[in-house]
């Protein structure tokens, strides 16, 4: 049986390969929630609906370029629609050209039909405003 939660969390990373946001976008549920508990007050923490997911995500490929991509680890749960992943992701930041070396822990929870409804993010915030800022 594939594990549709897992399937999911490998294809939200598909947008930051160049994916067009329009495909991408069909992943999502109607309600779908994105939630970032440890991103720095001047971020986004939560987002919700289709909507604000597509006015977040609608420029992420266009602002960096992955340089190293370490495989999925995967820690199954006992919910088949849910799915915790590692991943490891080294990107070059356009606007400042630094590097981007960010771990992610990602819950990812699906529908019976394999739309994700909860996408929660856990990253290194210092290494996000030590990155983005000039």
């Amino acid at each position: 049986m594939v594990n549709l939660a897992l399937e999911a969390a490998q294809k939200y990373l598909t947008i930051i390969r160049g994916v067009p946001i329009n495909s991408w976008m069909e992943i999502w549920a109607d309600g779908a929630i994105v939630e970032f508990p440890y991103a720095p007050s001047t971020y986004h923490k939560r987002l919700e609906g289709k909507e604000a997911i597509f006015d977040h995500y609608k420029s992420a490929a266009s602002v960096m370029d992955v340089l190293e991509e370490k495989p999925f680890v995967v820690y199954p749960s006992s919910d088949p629609l849910v799915v915790v992943v590692e991943a490891s992701i080294k990107f070059h930041i356009k606007s400042t050209g630094k590097i981007y070396d960010q771990d992610y822990i990602s819950v990812v929870k699906v529908r019976e039909d394999g739309k994700i409804v909860l996408y929660r993010e856990y990253w290194d915030p210092v290494r996000v405003l030590e990155t983005v800022r000039l």
